[in-house]
């Protein structure tokens, strides 16, 4: 495969655009952790060995496998090693990160000798009801270039009329033995003397258990870090989730009392465990927020009567370091397995519990560090029980300042490697909707210009551009994202925004893709940075006429002439003294005022207060009356 199509870290932006649908190939490095569990020597066969070797011959006969397990079973990983041993040498790996309405073949790239990774898990809809057809003919086409597609799905979405055509080449995978995994994984490691410890009684329960290959590997890692066989008892029952422990702290029988005290007690449990490290008057708050919230109000009397602070923490064993309120500290994870616990046994009060969670964060009372307590608790609960409604309420209701938590927690969220497309897919939703809040909008700028955009800026970009479309021309927010992504990536938006102007010159008239577009190209044009990139390309006759007819349609477009006249403004105060690059700046502005219809908006441009002729736009005036004369007398017979 010829990598010079893709940019840095392989993600393709030649094809970046802002309506269809695509499916941009990331490539699959071998810092990858999918691709290092899958050398030779490291991966270990799924339960049912069968299926596995059958999955390999489906693949070679089909170009395409589809893998139907639940996420944390170990599914990417085998994924990744069908392909790596698909052909020999390996094909070019890379995972499909589908921009869709809905599942489709037709946006999928055919590269030769590429193997490609598709996670169609967690469907929002029904796909077509064509679509396992139509990969079956995508999988010939695959197969005729040496390449091949792996499919990741759940039992729970993979059914119905549309993938019976899919059926020959589904396979249910199991993860691999939870035992020879964590063997492999400490020898891996170098630890090799520690396979001995697996065969203690102590770890008999959890392989007859078999835990999926996600718990198994997180069983691994704490082997492979301990200090020494010490260690092992405390690994367990962190790895049992301190389910043990967490009951003994909510126990009826450990709270003698009234169903209100054991409540009350349970209550800041939970609320330390949210803000775990945090001033412990902001974990009493939490606390007695949600009691409020479930209907236990307390009038100062109630308060004064009721048990002291420091005798109520300590009901809950919380621990205080000055003012910093702790759980257990020896019991690594406790705070995040409460949390985990609450939202297990509790699953039908879920919704209050987001809303309670969301708005503590969002409470300014509440130091802003004791906030970020929370949506740091609320992301790996997110994560971990595949809880959207966590992330889209953190978008919705972390405003003004406090919106910069909602944008670290999305930034870090996007990144997951499960719950990313998640995400991803969110940011580009809500920027397709026709009339997003604005704290929405704000929210997705400032994700896709910072450190996500800047490490994915292909998939930030066509984000970014929707957003755009929700501001006025020349927003500060939105040029300052340009500007940002300018600095770090400059390769990828000159790409993106020549695909944007050409997509709108060449395909069907649609209003909203144009208004996306003409707001991304004044953005760009309105810093210093942008300005550059675009003039370097200037002498191109293709990207020189894009740049005329982009500014040109600006000038015609009545919401954008103020914010246009600024820019150009701005312009001649840059360039009219610069020695190098006054003459092409005025040559192009003179090709942007040649229609006459234009040339009225030169008026404010030309007149000094002084009520004197620029000399600057004087000259812009008569280059570009000559060169409309001079096509005039061409076009003349």
């Amino acid at each position: 495969m010829n990598l010079s199509h893709y940019g840095e870290h392989g993600i393709q932006a030649y094809n970046l655009h802002l309506n269809g649908d695509q499916a941009i190939p990331v490539p699959i490095t071998e810092s990858d952790p999918a691709y290092k569990a899958s050398q030779e020597e490291r991966f270990v066969l799924p339960r049912n060995a069968s299926q596995w070797a059958a999955a390999s011959e489906l693949l070679d006969a089909y170009g395409i496998v589809v893998l139907c397990a639940a996420p944390g079973t170990g599914r990417r990983t085998a994924a990744v090693r069908l392909l790596r041993t698909a052909t020999n040498p390996s094909p070019a790996l890379f995972d499909l990160e589908p921009e869709w309405s809905k599942p489709s073949v037709r946006p999928l790239p055919k590269e030769a000798a590429a193997g490609y990774v598709l996670d169609l898990s967690d469907l929002p809809e029904q796909p077509d009801h064509r679509l396992g057809a139509d990969l079956v003919g995508y999988g010939e086409d695959l197969r005729k270039k040496n390449s091949f597609l792996v499919i990741l799905a759940t039992p729970a979405d993979w059914y119905g009329h549309w993938a019976e055509a899919a059926l020959p080449f589904t396979i249910r995978l199991e993860s691999p033995d939870a035992r020879n995994l964590v063997t492999a994984e400490l020898r891996t490691h170098h630890r090799g003397d520690r396979v001995a410890w697996l065969a203690e009684k102590e770890f008999g329960d959890i392989w007859k258990a078999n835990p999926p290959a996600r718990a198994a590997w997180r069983l691994a890692d704490r082997l492979v870090r301990a200090s020494g066989r010490e260690q092992i008892q405390a690994i367990l029952d962190e790895f049992g989730d301190w389910h043990t422990e967490i009951e003994s702290l909510l126990s009826k029988d450990r709270l003698r009392g009234s169903d209100a005290q054991l409540l009350s007690t349970r209550v800041l449990v939970w609320a330390g465990a949210m803000l775990n490290g945090g001033q412990r008057r902001s974990v009493i708050k939490a606390a007695d927020n949600l009691l409020a919230r479930l209907g236990f109000d307390r009038d100062p009397t109630d308060v004064l009567a009721d048990a002291t602070t420091s005798s109520r923490l300590k009901s809950a064993r919380i621990t205080c370091h000055g003012d910093r309120a702790f759980h257990d500290e020896k019991m690594e994870g406790l705070p995040a397995a409460i949390l985990r616990h609450l939202w297990d046994e509790f699953p039908t009060q879920r919704d209050l519990l987001r809303t309670w969670a969301i708005d503590v964060a969002a409470d300014r009372s509440i130091p802003e560090g004791d906030a970020r307590l929370v949506t740091a608790a609320l992301l790996k609960l997110a994560v971990h029980c595949h809880d959207r409604a966590v992330l889209d309420g953190l978008a919705s209701d972390l405003r003004g300042s406090r919106r910069a938590l909602a944008v670290d927690a999305l930034t870090e969220a996007a990144w997951n490697a499960e719950f990313g497309r998640y995400v991803r897919d969110r940011l580009r939703q809500w920027m397709d909707a026709k009339a997003p809040s604005d704290n929405k909008v704000e929210l997705v700028i400032e994700i896709c210009s910072g450190t996500w955009g800047i490490n994915q800026p292909t998939l930030a970009l066509t984000r970014l551009g929707k957003a755009a479309g929700h501001k006025d021309f020349g927003h500060a927010a939105v040029v300052n994202a340009f500007r940002q992504l300018t600095l770090r990536r400059p390769v990828e938006v000159r790409k993106a925004v020549d695909q944007w102007l050409s997509d709108v010159e060449s395909g069907p008239a649609d209003e909203v893709v144009r208004r996306q577009t003409l707001r991304a190209f004044f953005a760009l044009v309105s810093s210093d940075e942008g300005t550059d990139l675009v003039l370097s390309d200037v002498a191109t006759p293709e990207a020189r006429a894009r740049l005329v007819r982009a500014w040109q349609k600006l000038l015609s477009t009545d919401a954008a002439v103020k914010a246009a006249d600024r820019q150009l403004t701005r312009w001649q105060e840059r360039f009219q003294d610069d020695p190098e690059r006054r003459e092409p700046v005025l040559d192009l502005l003179a090709d942007i005022f040649t229609p006459p219809s234009l040339r009225n908006g030169l008026d404010g441009l030309m007149v000094t207060e002084e009520s004197a002729i620029d000399p600057f736009w004087r000259e812009v005036l008569e280059r570009a009356a000559y060169r409309y004369q001079a096509s005039e007398e061409v076009s003349t017979p």
